[in-house]
């Protein structure tokens, strides 16, 4: 069926299958929808205000930042300064209840040199007490060979240069020690508590020519291979005010046993 104009009319079949389209028109389409989604994007970053506000906050934070720093150098500083006070305190206090402290300069240098009088007797005493084990003998004899009033030939007891002592326990029937001898030695090296501080079975060395402390040099002479010996060296005669043991400025105490001697 036609109308008047001589056009064919629609059929149902016509309206209810619109036409595909075609590429360009496609693409068309989505250039159009990408350009109305970056518009309403740029509208909605020009009304939006929130770039203000993050600024600020960004300001906020670096005063609260710069803040929260004074605050930490302050607590710091008086923190410091609550220990240099403590410090101070810790001070006057040792200089309070030091030897003299407080009092006048002339007392307190000779209440220090009481004090000092009285170290040196105690550590002498106890020498004495220790030289007396180590030798054997009643403290009254050893007190009449250590101050001289007897015989120290009749105990065996002999003080020799820098302090030494010496007693001879064998004796041998080799040959002598004397200055620039080789010797072999066998000895033994306690405390004054007779603790084992030092061995050996075989060490050699040459009389007088600084191998050895002093202490050797001068106590081994005159014995005689196949001999045993006991030293006492003083500090002076051995290691100054080294601790090698026995504690610092201790009295050694020597046992020797002479293997050879060339």
């Amino acid at each position: 069926m036609s109308d008047v104009t001589g056009v064919p009319a629609a059929t149902a079949d016509d309206t209810s299958t619109p036409r595909p389209k075609s590429k360009k028109e496609l693409r068309a389409e989505k250039k159009a929808a990408k350009k109305a989604a970056a518009a309403a994007s740029t509208t909605n970053n020009e009304e939006s205000p929130t770039k203000i506000p993050k600024a600020e906050s960004k300001e906020e934070k670096y005063r609260l930042k710069k803040e929260r720093r004074k605050q930490q150098l302050k607590e710091r500083e008086k923190e410091m300064l609550r220990e240099k006070k403590e410090r101070q305190k810790k001070r006057k206090a040792r200089e309070l209840h030091a030897v003299g402290g407080g009092q006048n300069p002339v007392e307190a240098a000779k209440r220090l040199e009481e004090r000092k009088n009285k170290k040196r007797r105690k550590k002498e005493q106890t020498d004495i007490l220790l030289e007396s084990k180590f030798f054997g003998r009643d403290m009254d004899v050893f007190d009449k060979v250590f101050n001289g009033t007897g015989e120290e030939d009749e105990e065996g007891v002999r003080t020799l240069d820098l302090g030494v002592k010496c007693k001879d326990v064998v004796l041998g029937k080799g040959a002598r020690v004397e200055n620039g001898s080789l010797l072999t030695v066998m000895y033994k090296l306690k405390s004054g508590k007779g603790i084992l501080i030092d061995s050996s079975k075989k060490f050699v060395f040459r009389v007088g020519k600084g191998n050895v402390i002093r202490g050797w040099d001068i106590g081994v002479r005159g014995m005689a291979v196949g001999g045993t010996r006991k030293l006492i060296v003083p500090p002076k005669a051995g290691y100054q005010g080294q601790d090698i043991g026995a504690g610092p400025g201790a009295l050694l105490y020597f046992d020797i046993t002479v293997l050879a001697c060339t």
